[in-house]
């Protein structure tokens, strides 16, 4: 019976299936806001913003988002960007604004600066910046999942400028950004906030043509399978750890549901060619078969019960289904050392009996051989489930004979 190969079979189609569905449950219509400011009229400039703008463009694009890019914007220009956004995204299942360049914070609240931005009186907060919470503002309603991504924490003399103008008494402005507080509304969206380092921290540019950040999240926010919360959390370790811990990004989330800036999943890989008898018998590899994804997972099933169990008549199994896999090799040591306790006794058995014991089948193929009591227990079905298995097989056109 070729009960082992079908479950191989109605494995692989549950997980086409699987894939098949995330596919489709994929957010299709997705809209991005993408600023980079580096020329500062009254700041030195900024070496990183305008590259980090331009890769983070390339990288949502290729992701499906519906980009709208601005690099080195005066007031007008963010805010005729900011609108444009505001109208584009107004239906869209996922928007994101991400912004690089000089921000500040005064009283708990965040600004992102313009490149003609001089500011020399407290008035100007209100005339020659964005506020962030206009950003958040333009994001859609629920259920729509909002981002934002900010790398504007930079160590910033328009902050001090400023700062040396407002009433000692009442307000304070300082460089990096305040913490922002996310609230869900009933639904399944949600709104994330990623900062490039700790609230009210400085954020550092590179030696090349991206942040530390920025670098990092080119990486990881679109990587097939992984959950933006996960992607963040991978770039809070690996900007950490660049920056010997000076500079450590963190994020805000309410979101309801995962969300996925990349695919999914990961793309099946492609069907290898089934290796020939001549093949099966040749040198045993020292590594797993890459050529055989289907075969390799079995083995190693198998091979973790019979490590796990510990026993002559498992490893003896393993290698009556595998004799030339991954783990043969380390299975006959097994072997060896356990018999090596009962030397005299095993000496005492018929020649029948030894070959019996120690013969290897010709060539194990999970795909085509009967299962053994091994191979079929590790699949974690009662007596019932597998003839409940069996006949959905059946049902589906598989022969079992």
């Amino acid at each position: 019976m070729r009960f082992w190969a079908a479950i191989v079979g109605l494995f692989f189609l549950a997980a086409a299936d699987l894939l098949q569905a995330g596919a489709l449950a994929a957010d299709k219509n997705r809209v991005a806001l993408v600023i980079g400011n580096s020329k500062y009229v009254y700041a030195p400039a900024l070496p990183n913003p305008a590259g980090d703008a331009r890769l983070m463009a390339e990288v949502l694009r290729k992701a499906g988002f519906n980009v709208i890019e601005g690099v080195d914007l005066d007031y007008t220009g963010m805010r005729d960007r900011l609108n444009k956004f505001t109208e584009g995204s107004y239906d869209a299942d996922t928007a994101l604004i991400y912004y690089a360049g000089h921000g500040l914070q005064v009283n708990g609240k965040n600004y992102l600066i313009p490149v003609d931005a001089e500011l020399t009186a407290p008035a100007h907060l209100k005339t020659r910046t964005i506020q962030i919470d206009e950003l958040l503002a333009a994001l859609p309603p629920d259920p729509a999942v909002g981002i934002v991504i900010l790398d504007a924490c930079r160590d910033n003399p328009l902050a001090r400028t400023l700062a040396a103008s407002l009433p000692k008494s009442r307000s304070t402005a300082a460089p990096g950004l305040a913490p922002i507080d996310v609230t869900a509304d009933v639904g399944t969206g949600g709104v994330l906030i990623a900062f490039a380092t700790d609230p009210g921290a400085v954020s550092y540019d590179g030696n090349g043509a991206n942040s530390p950040y920025t670098m990092s999240l080119a990486k990881h926010l679109a990587e097939p399978g992984v959950e933006i919360q996960s992607a963040l959390t991978r770039v809070r370790g690996e900007v950490t750890a660049e920056t010997d811990g000076r500079q450590r990004p963190w994020h805000n989330a309410s979101l309801g549901r995962e969300v996925f800036i990349g695919p999914q999943a990961p793309p099946p890989a492609a069907p290898a060619p089934q290796p020939s008898v001549t093949e099966t018998l040749a040198e045993p590899s020292s590594s797993p078969p890459s050529s055989d994804a289907r075969g390799w997972e079995i083995e190693q099933r198998v091979w973790d019960e019979a490590s796990k169990r510990n026993t002559l008549a498992h490893y003896e199994a393993y290698l009556q289904q595998f004799p030339k896999g991954a783990f043969a090799d380390l299975a006959r040591l097994n072997i060896d050392q356990l018999k090596k306790p009962t030397a005299v006794v095993a000496n005492t058995q018929s020649d029948a009996s030894r070959s019996a014991t120690a013969a290897p089948a010709a060539a194990g193929n999970p795909e085509t051989d009967a299962g053994t009591e091994l191979t079929e227990s590790a699949i974690g079905l009662d007596r019932q489930g597998k003839i409940d298995l069996q006949e959905r097989l059946l049902a589906i056109g598989y022969d079992l004979d």
